[in-house]
């Protein structure tokens, strides 16, 4: 009898964990975030930037249409500090003339990205860590291949150790097909004998279709994702979850200028293979009209780089919370500076409420993620646990005004080891949708409390310590 699709999803993140662990003690690095150390102090007089479609507004017109989207001065002045010191991290300025569609679970961001794809006339570009060759690969692949058949050029990057448990007649059938294919750091001495660079994994989940829009997020190509998670998912006559669907995860549509920069972050990746140059051009960057009112903009880390910068972006987002700080998040054990960071935001006020998950696939991972319960919960931080699915999502939403959407979680391997990419979306409209969502998590979760935890088993006290030694490569 085959095992469960979860079961190989627990296996390849808990067998990654461990070759990871090896790997990291065979090459002597050292924590790039080590207990107690700080973010460097920003430069904040640097003038603010937004680029529109009609060219770059700076200084008071940037902050101007800031200001306008802001609902009063604090949010205003949140939104303004914020974007000074994303803008000083990233290099990059926010992009205006967006729509950034929300898509809830598996099924809509497939028929969204699908519908994509099949209408594509010039190019598909993509990237995934888990491409899996269930009825949604060979969804994909079927749709993949007719659009390679019909001359549309397609690439496709993956992670080799993502989607190592897939068979290679699947990869097969694509190159047959056409497609060109990017496996990422294969763990197989054979294909690559750096073995030592297995301890950084591409995990950025990203679509262009065209140049003219995008997609990322947090969901994977994987038969987990085939129906909903809003539908009950418990297993009849017990109180197991079914984690073989209903996945709960969240990924975004995005249309307008900030598209351009999706696109290269797929061709800049692409580039590093040997002998492989696509320069871009007008086929690639097509002119992009405005599309709508959210300013977007895309932060991401390469594993091992000396910066951490969504670490800084998440960080200095947290710590200017003013109102509200709620998150989503599938794999939550932060370092000590982020930690303190959200338990500072609950002490000074902030209604910080988090939903994390009741089961996963990674069982270490959420034992982790518990050790740190006690110190959250002392600070006044809320915390719900999604009981009736396995929680995938990487979202966070501040003061009703400033979104994040990608593929980081809050732990080590995100900030430090994973290639990710988040969308950060400004605008309270989706905002509010994101808002929506969370209260809708809620009604599926049950709160903890201070009391209640500290009554819990001692069996459990003893995974989560244990669970907490290996945060930094889990």
């Amino acid at each position: 009898m085959p095992a469960p699709r979860w079961l190989h999803f627990s296996r390849r993140r808990g067998a990654a964990a461990w070759w990871l662990i090896l790997a990291a003690l065979a090459s002597g690095c050292a924590p790039a975030l080590r207990d107690g150390e700080r973010v460097a102090p920003i430069e904040l007089r640097v003038p603010l930037l937004i680029s529109t479609p009609d060219g770059l507004l700076s200084g008071d017109a940037g902050e101007a249409l800031l200001e306008a989207l802001a609902g009063n001065r604090q949010q205003a002045l949140m939104l303004l500090r914020l974007a000074h010191l994303e803008q000083r991290l990233t290099g990059e300025p926010l992009s205006a003339g967006n729509v950034a569609e929300l898509l809830v679970d598996g099924p809509a961001a497939y028929d969204a990205m699908f519908a994509a794809m099949a209408g594509a006339r010039h190019h598909i570009h993509m990237e995934t860590y888990i491409l899996d060759a269930g009825e949604t690969g060979q969804r994909l692949a079927e749709i993949l291949i007719e659009r390679r058949h019909a001359g549309v050029e397609v690439r496709l990057t993956y992670d080799g150790f993502g989607s190592r448990g897939t068979p290679a007649q699947y990869f097969e059938r694509l190159r047959s097909g056409g497609i060109e294919l990017y496996e990422y750091r294969p763990p197989d001495p054979v294909k690559d004998p750096r073995l030592w660079r297995i301890n950084n994994r591409h995990h950025r989940k990203i679509l262009v279709v065209d140049g003219r829009v995008g997609f990322t997020g947090g969901i994977n190509i994987s038969d987990v994702y085939r129906e909903s998670s809003f539908a009950r998912r418990l297993l009849r006559g017990s109180r197991a979850v079914d984690l073989e669907r209903g996945w709960r995860d969240t990924h975004v549509r995005i249309t307008g200028p900030a598209v351009a920069h999706l696109q290269a972050l797929f061709l800049t990746l692409w580039n590093e293979q040997p002998n492989v140059n696509h320069g871009g051009g007008h086929a690639y960057f097509p002119p992009l009209p405005a599309a709508g009112g959210d300013l977007v903009r895309m932060v991401d880390s390469r594993g091992g780089d000396e910066r951490t910068t969504l670490h800084e972006v998440i960080h200095a987002a947290v710590s200017l919370a003013g109102r509200r700080l709620w998150l989503t998040q599938s794999y939550f054990s932060p370092d000590p500076e982020l930690l303190e960071a959200i338990a500072a935001a609950a002490r000074r006020g902030v209604d910080v409420r988090i939903v994390l998950p009741a089961h996963s696939d990674a069982p270490l991972v959420l034992a982790a993620s518990r050790s740190h319960y006690d110190q959250l919960l002392q600070a006044g931080v809320r915390i719900f646990e999604r009981k009736d699915s396995v929680l995938h999502a990487k979202t966070m939403v501040v003061d009703g005004v400033w979104s994040t959407v990608g593929s980081s979680n809050f732990d080590y391997r995100s900030f430090l080891h994973n290639n990710e990419a988040n969308a950060v979306i400004v605008g309270p409209g989706f905002a509010r949708q994101m808002e929506r969502l969370f209260e809708r998590d809620l009604q599926h979760s049950v709160e903890l409390t201070l009391e209640s935890w500290r009554r819990r088993p001692l069996h459990e006290r003893l995974k989560e310590t244990f669970g907490s030694l290996f945060r930094y490569w889990l």
